[in-house]
């Protein structure tokens, strides 16, 4: 058991690396009851490796079509030339890219994405797992003391602001505000996309 295990080796919480292959079973029981540190097996992984790195132009070509029907959507207001059906036909492209993408990791597409969006399975590896590789034998390549982190990763408001852009908010405190409310182009929001109104 976790218990005697622990006794056993003097160790407790963050200094136990748990290595096992099931997401449920080895993985979240073992991060949620015992604090462990985890590290999923995924024996997958290396054929998820070889498409994205054989298929980079699809993964391209998507993040590319992705980033246009973003920047198309923040766009829109009601002085737009480009109606709905220009999103449509981005989101038929996105469609069949993913379609050639997915076909290429087999039957049931990848384990990890489906086009550019994570699956179930990918969102709980990122959640619970603190590692995961391939095989466990890839542990051989790094020394005990070694310490691995994530690549810091922005928030869904952060990635939204242009650091070339000014930022535009004023606090209800504020007595400028409150003396001039019907000033359209003063904000109490900060203004997160490029040509937003602001109201």
């Amino acid at each position: 058991s976790c218990e005697v295990f622990s006794k056993l080796v003097g160790s407790m919480g963050k200094d136990v690396l748990y290595v096992g292959d099931h997401i449920f079973g080895d993985i979240i029981k073992s991060k949620k009851q015992k604090a462990w540190r985890t590290m999923l097996i995924v024996p997958e992984l290396n054929h998820e490796l070889k498409v994205f790195h054989d298929k980079r132009d699809l993964f391209n070509t998507l993040e590319t079509l992705d980033t246009t029907i973003s920047e198309l959507l923040r766009s829109f207001d009601m002085t737009s030339s480009h109606g709905p059906e220009a999103v449509s036909k981005i989101k038929q492209k996105i469609q069949q890219c993913t379609h050639e993408l997915d076909m290429n990791f087999g039957l049931l597409g990848s384990l990890f994405r489906t086009g550019s969006r994570q699956t179930h399975f990918a969102s709980q590896v990122s959640r619970f797992a603190d590692i995961y590789a391939s095989t466990v034998v890839n542990l051989v390549y790094y020394p005990f003391f070694y310490f691995f982190r994530a690549v810091p990763q922005l928030m869904p408001h952060e990635s939204t602001v242009d650091p070339e852009e000014p930022m535009h908010f004023k606090s209800w405190g504020d007595e400028e505000l409150q003396s001039n409310s019907t000033d359209r182009h003063r904000s109490t929001l900060y203004q997160t996309f490029k040509n937003t109104p602001r109201y």
